[in-house]
């Protein structure tokens, strides 16, 4: 029979061995910054409709945002993670209610969006790019669709800039959710334009295989990168991002995952 001491002493021993061997998992687990530290899972967001970028097929989903934020996360050593899908509106929501750590999905980096987030460095040099139909060549600018109808994604910084630039209501601005819907219908005729990022039109339009092209040179040029919130764990987490994202340039994996997903190089300005 054990005496009341040597009861204590063995669970007092038990704890100890216990407790060794939770610090040695944690350990093995690697290291990683903000508010997925502790889980080792990164919660991120995409929209989950663009060719080369982040497109979903079936459960999985592929592109160069995707490809960048998953070697940007086994840089850093998280062990998961985790993806959801939503609109640009829902994306920047879930990251105001503190439900993702950021969104991989081609967020451009403008002064709007800098009032109220801090971004990683520049991973995606870029613009905003009219395409229309293959045999027309009257459209070269925003000046001439003045009276005609032009196609953009709901919620995006390029429907934000046609609306600021339109003062008079001279576009007829149709907003949609799915990209190719919007390619069909400047094939058709029902759209004069689309508007959309540079990196990937060429990419968009072999794919759909539709006589169109692209128009003109881009309405303007912008960077893309990934946002966060201001505040001491978004500051954190956006660091290391920048370590990482500095590093994957160096080593030359931007550029290849670039070249893989979109055979181009958008890593780099021109």
């Amino acid at each position: 029979m054990f005496g009341k001491k040597s009861v204590v002493l063995l669970m007092l021993a038990m704890t100890l061995v216990l407790g060794a061997c939770g610090t040695k998992a944690n350990d093995s687990e690697g290291t990683g910054t903000g508010s997925a530290t502790e889980s080792k899972e990164l919660n991120l967001a995409t929209y989950g409709v663009s060719i080369g970028f982040s497109k979903k097929d079936g459960d999985k989903l592929e592109g160069y945002d995707i490809a960048v934020a998953e070697a940007v996360a086994k840089h850093l050593g998280y062990t998961k993670v985790n993806w959801t899908t939503a609109d640009m509106a829902g994306m920047f929501g879930m990251l105001d209610a503190s439900k993702i750590d950021t969104i991989a999905n081609q967020v451009e980096a403008n002064e709007k969006r800098k009032e109220k987030y801090i971004f990683s460095q520049t991973y995606i040099y870029s613009g905003a790019q009219l395409i229309v139909r293959a045999d027309d060549d009257s459209i070269q600018s925003l000046a001439d669709l003045k009276g005609k109808k032009i196609g953009v994604d709901v919620g995006t910084s390029k429907e934000a800039y046609l609306r600021a630039n339109d003062p008079n209501n001279e576009l007829n601005i149709t907003t949609y959710e799915d990209p190719s819907v919007i390619l069909n219908d400047v094939a058709l005729k029902r759209l004069d334009a689309y508007i959309m990022d540079r990196a990937g039109a060429q990419l968009l339009i072999d794919n759909s295989g539709l006589a169109l092209k692209k128009a003109g040179d881009p309405v303007y040029t912008y960077e893309e990168a990934f946002p966060f919130p201001n505040t001491e764990d978004g500051q954190k987490l956006r660091d290391s991002f920048n370590e990482a994202l500095q590093a994957l340039a160096e080593d030359g994996t931007l550029t290849k995952l670039s070249n893989e997903h979109l055979k181009q190089d958008i890593s780099k300005a021109d």
